[in-house]
């Protein structure tokens, strides 16, 4: 008998659980699957044997709705050698699972890499696979990631009516927008397509780029005084010149060994009042540009569903590794390479965007 389990990982995004239901939708169709289980809680479901039986028969379509990660989600850590995985081996042999799926971003490709090699090594039958996942547009060996266009959407479209918003009075205020992006741009970058209709920010801040405060305070006083307002677009995470992240807890980190990030627009405007005496405002988006899911864009569900359908048709082919995005001739494509390319890789903006 051949079972299955599907893996929510890391952060959530407003289409994961769209990935989930493509899952879902193959695994109704293959008779090779006998049982699909949903671990509850990522990883975590697996080590203490939560795990949720998904029906062959029952219709799942309304998840392509719902964000966040239905099953629940965690950042767990593993290394070949930990309790942990002992834990996973032997829920991996109780349920007959053959198939393992595992929906997140880099970190959690990690999570599959190991498990993967330890299936290799003590030759045991069940194969990983990867479904990739991320409003941060991060992963390697993709070109895009299921969630980005739709955090995008919510970016976008916000950014312009705070636009609209602070254009109401002839003198007003620094107006400072915080977006995610541990060490990458690319969401904070996508506020510019709002230029495309004169109302996106004046000034746009990303990690790829050195942040340097006395440069940083010239172009907001020049804006300023030549607007009487100014937007700001600024991304999560800033780097000074030695690569160290300015305005971040040094100390609180997470299980992976990441700084606790935000607040950055919030020190940004304490720097602007105390140099230049302007008003400011902060506006963090925070988990909004996840979870909107009422501005969901309707490709991005579609792509999130083909990653989950794809991973289980390469699955049974017994390939192991993760499902990503390439568009080749204006064609969506969706391949198969290996944890080692996407695991811990970070891929950020070409400097010339």
């Amino acid at each position: 008998m051949d079972n299955a389990v599907y893996i929510q990982s890391g952060g959530p995004t407003s289409v994961i659980n769209s990935s989930f239901y493509g899952v879902i939708l193959q695994f109704q169709k293959e008779e090779k699957i006998n049982h699909l289980y949903g671990a509850k809680y990522g990883i975590s479901g697996l080590i203490n044997e939560q795990l949720i039986e998904i029906s062959k028969e029952k219709d799942y379509s309304y998840l392509t709705k719902l964000p966040g990660a239905i099953l629940g989600s965690a950042r767990i850590k593993l290394t070949c050698s930990c309790e942990a995985i002992e834990k996973i081996l032997v829920n991996i042999k109780k349920y007959s699972i053959k198939y393992l799926f595992i929906n997140g971003g880099n970190d959690s490709m990690d999570t599959g890499m190991i498990l993967n090699k330890v299936f290799k090594e003590r030759n045991i039958d069940c194969v990983a696979v990867g479904i990739i996942k991320t409003i941060d547009n991060d992963l390697y060996q993709t070109d895009f990631t299921p969630g980005f266009a739709s955090a995008v959407n919510y970016i976008v479209r916000s950014i312009m009516e705070i636009s609209f918003d602070i254009r109401s009075y002839q003198s007003g205020r620094v107006t400072i927008i915080e977006t995610m992006g541990r060490d990458t741009g690319w969401l904070c970058a996508s506020s510019s397509i709002a230029n495309e209709y004169n109302l996106g920010p004046d000034l746009i801040y990303v990690p790829e780029i050195i942040f340097n405060e006395k440069k940083f305070i010239q172009d907001v006083e020049k804006v300023y005084k030549k607007k009487g307002h100014v937007l700001i677009c600024v991304s999560e995470a800033l780097r000074d010149e030695n690569g160290n992240y300015i305005f971040c807890d040094d100390f609180n980190l997470d299980s992976f060994g990441h700084k606790q990030l935000g607040s950055v627009g919030l020190s940004l405007c304490k720097l602007v009042k105390n140099k230049l005496h302007y008003s400011t405002r902060h506006v963090e988006f925070n988990l909004m540009q996840r979870c909107s899911s009422h501005i969901s864009n309707k490709n991005d569900i579609k792509w999130a569903k083909l990653c989950g359908i794809n991973a289980v048709k390469f699955a049974l082919k017994k390939q192991s590794g993760v499902v990503v995005i390439k568009i080749k001739n204006h064609k969506f494509c969706y391949r198969l390479v290996d944890f080692e390319e996407v695991a811990n890789k970070v891929k950020k903006m070409p400097r010339e965007f």
